[in-house]
């Protein structure tokens, strides 16, 4: 036998014991649809119609005129069930699948808008109507049409929570928020402009050149009786960051009252405030003292 056939049976033998150990090891590529419960899994409730997945080419049709919101959080992949009851009464679940833990976190923290839930991570609860969480890099939102029983949608929740892998670390830039006077669930991460337009304006124009590149949080707090909001944006080096506070500066965003760069960390405090009571909040963030103001 030629050289060139004993090299072709060699990597045929390779793929196959590969092939094997993946069987042996009871090991198969994870399905997004897997997560989702099927028939006879909830009482009182059934599957209507088909899994419905959605892939970077297609989710337009899902959200129309809103997908870049969902790339901004590195969006893969995302399944969509709806469920009925004897009544009528419908539900749908959606289990999106994200690059990282840190962008599950981000999408989620961007439609917090209800209680605590305890299901997965930081569950967000509208009862009887939503409950939200995110999980290892996972998303998850279960919506009733109409007003149900809050268990039931609890229920829907932890079944899709039993199934996706567990843990999910949040991004280690939220360990620069200072404690003190920090609101509540208003906690905001993101990469791009676009995830934050909403809760705060910088222009439109992405002035601090953010991209997938970038971690960024925003955070509202309350200090001596005012509530103001912190920015914080790390970029992967320490020129971006200047170059991003003072393209910050030039643009004179209303709102503004300081901003400062220490290493590749921005920092910037919006709202109604002295600047000696910002400056403190900065040099808490940025562990070092803020000295420079917004014109």
């Amino acid at each position: 036998m030629g050289e060139g056939g004993g090299v072709k049976r060699g990597a045929a033998l390779g793929l196959l014991i590969g092939v094997l150990l993946l069987v042996g090891c009871g090991s198969r590529p994870v399905v997004l649809t897997d997560f989702l419960p099927g028939a006879g899994d909830l009482a009182g409730w059934e599957p209507v119609g088909e899994v419905r997945v959605f892939n970077r080419d297609n989710l337009y049709d899902l959200v129309n005129g809103q997908a870049e919101s969902f790339f901004a959080y590195g969006f893969e992949q995302v399944a969509v069930r709806d469920y009925q009851n004897a009544a009528g009464a419908m539900l749908g679940i959606e289990v999106w699948r994200l690059a990282t833990p840190a962008d599950a976190y981000g999408l989620f923290t961007v439609s917090v808008a209800g209680e605590p839930a305890a299901v997965g991570n930081d569950g967000d609860s509208d009862p009887g109507r939503r409950l939200a969480f995110w999980q290892d890099r996972y998303y998850v939102q279960v919506r009733a049409r109409q007003a149900v029983d809050d268990t039931t949608i609890r229920s829907f929740a932890t079944a899709v929570a039993a199934k996706l892998p567990p843990g999910g670390n949040r991004p280690a830039l939220l360990n620069r928020l200072p404690p003190e006077g920090l609101v509540e669930r208003s906690v905001v991460f993101f990469h791009e402009e676009i995830s934050i337009l909403d809760v705060l304006w910088l222009g439109g124009e992405n002035v601090l050149g953010l991209n997938s590149e970038t971690d960024g949080v925003l955070a509202r707090y309350e200090v001596g009786g005012a509530v103001v909001q912190l920015l914080l944006v790390q970029y992967p080096a320490t020129e971006a960051a200047s170059a991003g506070l003072a393209a910050l500066e030039r643009a004179q965003i209303s709102g503004l009252v300081m901003a400062e760069a220490r290493d590749n960390l921005l920092g910037a405090v919006f709202g109604e405030l002295e600047e000696a009571a910002a400056g403190t909040l900065l040099a808490e963030a940025l562990g070092a003292p803020a000295s420079r103001a917004s014109d």
